[in-house]
């Protein structure tokens, strides 16, 4: 059995009766919501036509939600198809509303959890019809099976050309549409910069995301509102803001600081020998000591960002192997006992050499990798955010870990006592890592994930002429990059390469930051 709707937009009016309904039913909060009506106008005056369309969850196949879940708070019943949450297990990490590429999915405040429809399953239950369907005066919301072939649904989507929002996305939606208005279910064919009717959109990214939407479509048109014009929809606020990019960011610095402070290691005769002008015991225990502060940050950020963070410890005890948010926990985990490992040797005074200190360091290089690069793979299952869906993100993030790690050390080296060499070492590996994140950076236009080039390409330009632009150009590749980069040409070793490292890290926080809001700025529902 599948359970889903047939909605026929050739009924609906537009009166939120499904709305109040939904909400009386499953006591919505207030600000959010299950199921809402999008009002979309395309034309110009007089003539102008008025659609409107129903979103809702989309009880998919391919649930990303479920797949991203890190705890399994959130399950496919094979009973009847509906996706539906555990509130007793949501940890309120906010992964499944990245995940669902619908923004069907709220954060209720007062319980911390997630909630979205699940198809009033307390009623369906009992033999009864949703009460979005039961109210609908003009019946234009029809539930059924759509495994049924005699069913109601079935036979509509047999009789009718019935469409389907985001089917780029491969999530195998099972609510299907009957003359929708494009625009209504395609949330790249309209914009809402005109205003809306009853009320204003709330200041933000995804306001921002409209207005140079609105404007491309004047230079491109000459016209404003070429495409379609939103004039009413449910206002959407970001969901993951300064402490995922303070996540982001000291989760570079965790990894990257071993990755390039493993020239200063000598497990056999590796790198470069510390007591080069800098006494050994710092340089040693610095490296894994610096780690594992930035990864005790890092998990601080993570667990903080939890609307239930008493509930964090779910994630070892029932983790979804399946969700990156778990995969990476673990690794962060196991990163940790190596850097401790390191710490511990190095208070000792021992420096391990031979077989056992190649397979420590090559090991403990490989948990720091995983570590910088693991986000990526989170970040790819967030179906609704195709800029962090890049391809060839993990590469990156592992590239900007070697630029935090070794820029971090090299501001610290007088601290360290690290020899010219040593330092010149550092200078090195940040310099090809800052040309190697300006690469990867400038070519971000081509690393579009599969069949969302469309939407990624609108994405990107938000960062390169948009909203962000300016701080992009000045700030992240500007005095985050070529400043550095220069710096480092002309000396390797004493302030100037300081100064490097210092503008380096604050150019890698705004592009991680500009990363994190950019990627939230496009409605996608």
């Amino acid at each position: 059995m599948q359970l889903g709707f047939v909605l026929d937009m050739t009924r609906c009016i537009g009166c939120h009766a499904c709305t109040v309904a939904c909400k009386s039913e499953n006591n919505v909060p207030v600000g959010d919501f299950r199921t809402w009506v999008k009002y979309t106008e395309q034309g110009t005056f007089p003539e102008v036509q008025r659609s409107f369309t129903v979103l809702r969850c989309n009880q998919c196949t391919d649930a990303p939600c479920v797949e991203i879940c890190p705890v399994t708070a959130i399950d496919k019943r094979t009973s009847d198809g509906i996706v539906d949450i555990d509130h007793d297990i949501c940890i309120g990490c906010k992964a499944c509303m990245h995940g669902c590429p619908y923004d069907a999915i709220y954060l209720n405040e007062d319980s911390g959890t997630a909630e979205k429809c699940h198809f009033c399953a307390h009623r369906t239950e009992q033999g009864l019809a949703p009460a979005c369907a039961v109210v609908c005066p003009t019946e234009a919301i029809v539930p059924g099976d759509f495994h049924d072939p005699h069913s109601a649904v079935s036979r509509m989507d047999h009789e009718f050309d019935l469409a389907v929002r985001k089917p780029e996305a491969g999530t195998k939606p099972n609510v299907r549409y009957r003359d929708a208005s494009p625009a209504g279910i395609d949330p790249l064919k309209t914009n809402g910069a005109g205003g809306y009717l009853w009320s204003q959109q709330m200041p933000g990214p995804q306001l921002d995301a409209e207005l140079f939407q609105a404007y491309e479509d004047k230079a491109k048109d000459g016209v404003v509102g070429a495409t379609a014009r939103t004039t009413y929809d449910v206002n959407r606020k970001p969901l993951w803001g300064a402490k995922i990019t303070g996540y982001l960011f000291f989760k570079s610095l965790a990894a990257g600081v071993f990755l390039a402070g493993s020239l200063l290691l000598e497990p056999a005769g590796l790198g470069i020998d510390p007591t080069l002008g800098a006494d050994a015991f710092r340089a040693i225990l610095a490296v894994p000591v610096l780690s594992l502060i930035f990864l005790a940050v890092t998990l601080v950020l993570l667990v903080a960002d939890l609307k239930r963070p008493e509930r964090f410890l779910k994630i070892m005890l029932r983790p979804n192997w399946n969700s990156w948010l778990a995969k990476g926990s673990f690794v962060l985990m196991g990163y940790g006992l190596l850097l401790t490992a390191w710490a511990l040797m190095g208070f000792v005074g021992a420096n391990p050499s031979g077989v056992m200190g190649w397979l420590l360091l090559v090991t403990t290089a490989l948990f720091a990798a995983t570590s910088a690069g693991y986000t990526a793979f989170l970040f790819g299952q967030a179906k609704g955010r195709v800029l962090w869906m890049k391809r060839g993100y993990a590469l990156h993030l592992v590239i900007q870990a070697m630029l935090a790690g070794s820029a971090l050390l090299l501001v610290a080296s007088p601290l360290l006592g690290l020899a010219e060499e040593a330092s010149q070492a550092l200078g090195d590996v940040l310099l090809v890592s800052l040309l190697l994140h300006a690469g990867l950076t400038l070519g971000e236009g081509q690393l579009a994930p599969k069949d969302r080039g469309v939407e990624f390409g609108r994405a990107v330009r938000l960062v390169s002429h948009g909203p962000y632009a300016r701080l992009h150009w000045l700030v992240g590749l500007g005095l985050g990059v070529a400043v550095p980069a220069a710096l480092l040409f002309v000396s390797a070793y004493g302030p100037l390469a300081v100064i490097a490292g210092l503008l380096a890290l604050a150019g890698l926080f705004v592009e991680k930051d500009i990363f994190v809001r950019a990627g939230q700025a496009l409605r996608i529902s």
